[in-house]
């Protein structure tokens, strides 16, 4: 199922490493919230990492909201082991008895501050417990230059409510240009306090400023969703 939204309108820093551009593309980081209560899937992840970045290079972003900076080096040695070397870990400090919107949002600032500090021009949003096809990313950027779209969403249908489509951003490829005009605190105005629900703001955000994003249920598959 496709659906176009819009037509084209007429911290802590843990560790650094170069950054690397695919040939002949706009450069893409993959940030990603991470916390020590997805360890069960964390290693499992940082090898599909591995796999698409040999398929599509692009630099890592993960932003740990974890109790203390313990956890980073865990995931240091799964970047190791997998020979990951463009990234970065970020320590997001924070009351651990917040609400998971809130960690989630702020972590994903970081993420947005970053990208826009270089010269990305795109978010590549995709969450630890997913697992995904090599070339995913690669057929994303591709959809993206060829419509010119602000945001390309391929999720999977909802695993909660059978036939409903999946809207989060687990995995999601989001332009520069959004990033440039919306962010993910939870204090600016209308922000809903619930992360999925942030996530339709942000695209209803996106088409009211006069952007587009595509929907392509079933374009990345398999998409496995990891359970503890």
């Amino acid at each position: 199922m496709i659906q176009v939204k819009n037509p084209e309108p007429k911290e802590n820093l843990i560790f650094t490493a170069k950054k690397t551009a695919p040939s002949g593309r706009f450069k893409v980081l993959i940030g990603t919230p991470i916390h020590e209560v997805k360890d069960y899937c964390m290693e499992k992840w940082i090898a599909n990492v591995a796999k698409l970045q040999k398929k599509t290079p692009a630099d890592l972003l993960l932003v740990d909201n974890s109790p203390d900076l313990s956890y980073i080096e865990k995931v240091k040695g799964y970047c190791k082991k997998y020979k990951i070397k463009n990234y970065k870990i970020k320590h997001l400090e924070i009351n651990q008895n917040q609400p998971v919107p809130e960690r989630i949002g702020r972590s994903r600032e970081i993420v947005r501050q970053e990208i826009l500090a270089n010269d990305y021009g795109a978010w590549f949003s995709w969450e630890s417990d997913q697992i995904i096809p090599p070339n995913a990313l690669e057929k994303l950027t591709k959809i993206m230059e060829a419509g010119n779209y602000m945001m390309i969403h391929p999720n999977t249908w909802s695993r909660v409510f059978t036939g409903e489509p999946n809207v989060n951003f687990g995995v999601c490829l989001i332009k520069r240009w959004c990033l440039e005009k919306y962010g993910f605190l939870l204090e600016l105005p209308d922000m809903p306090d619930c992360y999925a629900m942030v996530e339709a703001w942000f695209k209803k955000k996106v088409l009211a400023g006069g952007g587009n994003y595509i929907e392509v249920y079933g374009l990345i598959k398999p998409i496995y969703h990891l359970n503890a």
